[in-house]
This record gives structure tokens, sequence and C-alpha cells, in this order.
């Protein structure tokens, strides 16, 4: 039982970081050094979406999902521990008032494993593309 827990770990975290990895692949150039607090929220926030919806789908209890969540992001993100951990105390109260970036990724990364097509998985790929496009024309 303990070796499959830590087999669906290190597949969560695996299919996580691809999914994210080519989510942001989609997203405009300088992401990463955006100053903007609405896109650095919505980033992290989809992101967290995903990471918690695929350990979930996989019936990962909540201490290995936040585990799982904050080595993703804090890899895929290049953010120390201390930073992150800031972040991602917020997620958990964003989550509960519905932020729909949170939302959006979960729903995204399930979409994108499920999808039979190339361009289905495009698609979906491009939500978090679509809330940075949001985010900057408000």
């Amino acid at each position: 039982m303990h070796k499959n827990q830590e087999e669906n770990i290190e597949a969560i975290t695996k299919m996580a970081l691809q999914f994210l990895a080519e989510a942001i692949g989609q997203c405009p150039t300088g992401l990463e050094s955006s100053t903007n607090r609405d896109i650095v929220f919505a980033v992290l926030g989809f992101q967290y979406g995903a990471v918690q919806s695929a350990a979930y789908v996989a019936g990962l209890g909540e201490d290995a999902s936040d585990g799982i969540t904050a080595d993703v992001l804090r890899r895929i993100n290049g953010m120390d521990k201390e930073s992150l951990s800031k972040f991602l105390a917020l997620m958990p109260m964003l989550a509960k008032k519905e932020y729909p970036p949170i939302g959006i990724g979960g729903k995204a990364i399930i979409s994108f494993y499920n999808s039979p097509t190339e361009e289905e998985k495009l698609a979906t790929l491009s939500s978090l593309r679509e809330i940075l496009r949001q985010i900057e024309k408000a």
C-alpha cells in the first residue's frame, strides 16, 4: 500500500509538471518575470487548481496533495520555499471563494488528459492564456 502511494505521488507530480509546462508554453513570453500581482495570482491559482485536482482524482489525501502541490509549483516556477508558502497559504481561502483560475486549472488538467485528440488538448492548454488575456484587458 505504501509503495502504491509513493508511485501515485510520483505519477501525479510528473503529470502535473508536464501539463503545467505545456500550459505555460502556450502563454506570452516574460510570464515568469511579471510583477503584475493579478497575473502572478492567476498563474499560481491555475497551477494550484490543476495539481490539487489531479491529486484528488488519483485518490491522494490532503497531506500528499499539499506536498505535491508545493513541490510542483516550486519546481515549475523556480520559487524559494518561503515565497511559495506565502502564496500557498492563501490558495485554500481563494478556492473556497471560487477564484476562477483555480477552478479552470482543475478542470483543464483533467480535460487535457482525457482529450482524445491533439486539437482538444491544445484547447485546454489555451485556458491559462485566456485568463491572462482577460486580466490584461481589464
